[in-house]
């Protein structure tokens, strides 16, 4: 059966050993913190690894405000739903150095934006995916874990139970994490030159 937020919901549940719900807005304990949780979880665990199915790559638009040109020569806007990025595609190909970047707010303090010396950057991030059925099943598991032991202390006042859920996200983190990366083949990346010369 395809994964939803309710079925999730229902797995972390049945690790604290608390009832299951049928709808996230039921009028129940269960219902109203796996609501609290759910979206909180889902992004933190995104943001903690480079999944490949939330994996997007995008040409990156030019920011309004001016680079700070003591230290970068473009600003760019950061792409609608970026969770976290990853890193900016090296024109000259998988195995060159890494392009140097940084995240920092525009000059009005509103939004973040992304600073490089690369002109026409491509930057490859995590997006902020929310399509169950896209979720592979080592993440859904990782998933449930981590909303169980946001939830534990809230919903049953048990510290053994979080300690619990902690332990087996931790372990099933690894599993995901590790499944995911059995999935994608890249060439590896060259050393920085300094690194070879110290070689």
């Amino acid at each position: 059966m395809a994964a939803s937020d309710v079925t999730i919901a229902n797995l972390a549940l049945s690790r604290l050993r608390a009832g299951t719900i049928s709808s996230m807005g039921e009028n129940s304990p269960e219902a109203k913190y796996s609501s609290i949780w759910y979206n909180e979880s889902r992004k933190q665990l995104l943001e903690s690894f480079d999944w490949g199915f939330a994996r997007r790559t995008e040409i990156l638009a030019v920011h309004g405000d001016a680079a700070p040109t003591t230290r970068w020569d473009f600003r760019y806007a950061m792409p609608s739903g970026c969770i976290a990025a990853r890193y900016i595609q090296n024109p000259v190909g998988t195995t060159a150095d890494p392009v140097p970047y940084q995240i920092e707010m525009n000059d009005a303090g509103t939004e973040p934006t992304l600073v490089t010396n690369l002109e026409d950057a491509v930057l490859i991030y995590t997006y902020d995916l929310s399509t169950t059925t896209l979720f592979s099943p080592s993440f859904v598991d990782a998933l449930s874990w981590l909303l169980s032991y946001n939830m534990a202390w809230p919903l049953t006042g048990k510290g053994e139970l979080q300690d619990r859920a902690e332990r087996g996200f931790n372990i099933s983190m690894r599993a995901a994490a590790a499944h995911d990366a059995n999935e994608q083949k890249y060439e590896p990346r060259r050393q920085a030159s300094w690194i070879e010369a110290r070689n």
